[in-house]
């Protein structure tokens, strides 16, 4: 082979390597939700859970209609996120109209706003479609609080998993 095709294969390897170095901290199923009491989410009747075929664990959970504007449920990681980049991901199962929802970070001395879970335009009914919001954080973290900002009945969108993933 001539040095040139080398060259192009080496920088096609290295850069799928690089598009594919990030790890993931930590992961919570979607019923995981809790109150700001720490109580289940689920139990407390805020989260809906129910089964799928092709959701990883089979259980996807979401936040009622129930929930007022700007309530809230938390999900707590175990390990803490240390400061910096990552990304707090979401697999989510479209399915239906869904409330604004936006994501906080909770960190040891404040709780900070970040992006609305958007989902895709393209995204058809009845798929999995993963939403990433970026963090970036002078703290480490070890929550997020989920929060309605709207004024409405409907729910929050289907939830598999909450993961951190670190660059």
């Amino acid at each position: 082979m001539k040095m040139r095709s080398l060259a192009i294969i080496a920088a096609v390897f290295s850069f799928t390597m690089a598009a594919y170095s990030e790890s993931v901290h930590q992961t919570l199923p979607g019923e995981a939700a809790l109150l700001n009491a720490g109580k289940s989410a689920v139990e407390g009747k805020v989260v809906e859970v129910k089964t799928v075929a092709g959701a990883k664990n089979e259980k996807l959970a979401r936040i009622t209609g129930t929930l007022s504007q700007w309530g809230f449920v938390s999900y707590w990681f175990g390990i803490p996120t240390p400061a910096g980049k990552s990304v707090i991901r979401f697999r989510i199962y479209v399915e239906g109209e869904t409330a604004a929802f936006t994501v906080y970070l909770h960190t040891s001395s404040e709780q900070v706003a970040l992006d609305p879970i958007k989902i895709p335009s393209a995204a058809k009914q009845n798929t999995f479609v993963t939403v990433d919001i970026p963090v970036d954080s002078k703290n480490e973290w070890s929550g997020i609080a989920v929060k309605k900002t709207e004024k409405s009945d409907k729910p929050g969108p289907w939830i598999e998993s909450v993961s951190v993933v670190l660059p």
